[in-house]
């Protein structure tokens, strides 16, 4: 028991070369580059309609202000009624790119989650027994459910996301440009202050989120090893040492979750400080 107990974790989950580690899931799940590129097209798709959308909204504000400048003439409604129609085809189709590439991300993602799992399960039966005993079950256990959620969450969600808000931020920033470019510069100075705020945030989180994720694989380790091990715990009368290291891996758990929660859980509240702040 002592090897498994004792032995290496992930060191705070910290991948020693990124782009080598980023590089060889691209490989893995090449055989859906092309699905991929679609929900990214798809997501810029949806965004760029987004943003034509307010810009011919505008036009129906100048047709009923011209209205009005000329004495309160007729308003030209079959314009007003010709602009609608235009909005409600862009956002219609904007709503339904965006549920394909949702669909295709869901998709792609549950079965390259599905592949990963199977491989891990073919690469336990092939490495050495050393490695088991000086790894805790429970570190093993969270790479093979854990880890692979997070890339899951991560393709699914966080990259067609990122794709997707870059390209509304850059269309955005056009947009304002030709709108009023005194404004636009007040955005982005606003914009500029979310962004310092949100590096110092992250740079402050990260360490806990490391944390988080290797305190989780010690207690899913002593957890496991426990449950198995109740005959020889019993035996050995080693039940108040179990107790007292299960309470000191909780308690590290629950420091670091709860860091790394609280400060990811400002980001938003802070971000709209700064946006109401662009405002003002």
């Amino acid at each position: 028991m002592a090897g498994p107990m004792h032995g290496a974790s992930r060191n705070g989950a910290k991948a020693k070369n990124f782009k080598k580690s980023w590089g060889e899931l691209a490989s893995f799940g090449k055989v859906y580059i092309f699905p991929l590129v679609v929900a990214v097209l798809l997501a810029m798709a949806g965004s760029v309609l987004t943003i034509i959308g307010p810009k011919r909204l505008s036009k129906i504000t100048d047709i009923i202000t011209t209205s009005f400048k000329a004495g309160f003439a007729p308003i030209d409604m079959k314009r007003i009624g010709e602009i609608g129609l235009f909005l409600v085809i862009i956002y219609g189709l904007s709503a339904l790119f965006s549920y394909l590439q949702g669909f295709i991300m869901s998709t792609v993602t549950q079965r390259l989650s599905k592949k990963l799992r199977s491989s891990i399960a073919k690469k336990i039966n092939k490495i050495p027994l050393s490695y088991l005993d000086q790894t805790t079950y429970g570190d093993v256990l969270s790479r093979v459910t854990n880890d692979v959620d997070t890339i899951g969450h991560s393709l699914s969600q966080s990259t067609v996301q990122l794709v997707s808000s870059v390209t509304l931020f850059l269309g955005s920033l056009i947009m304002m440009f030709v709108t009023n470019y005194i404004m636009a510069f007040s955005a982005i100075a606003a914009t500029f202050l979310g962004f310092v705020v949100m590096i110092l945030i992250m740079k402050n989180s990260q360490k806990y989120f490391s944390a988080q994720q290797k305190s989780l694989g010690n207690l899913n380790g002593h957890i496991e090893e426990m449950y198995s091990g109740q005959t020889i715990v019993g035996v050995y009368n080693a039940k108040q040492k179990s107790t007292n290291t299960f309470n000191k891996i909780n308690q590290n758990l629950y420091q670091s979750a709860w860091k790394s929660q609280f400060l990811s859980g400002l980001m938003m509240p802070i971000m709209g400080f700064i946006g109401n702040f662009g405002y003002v």
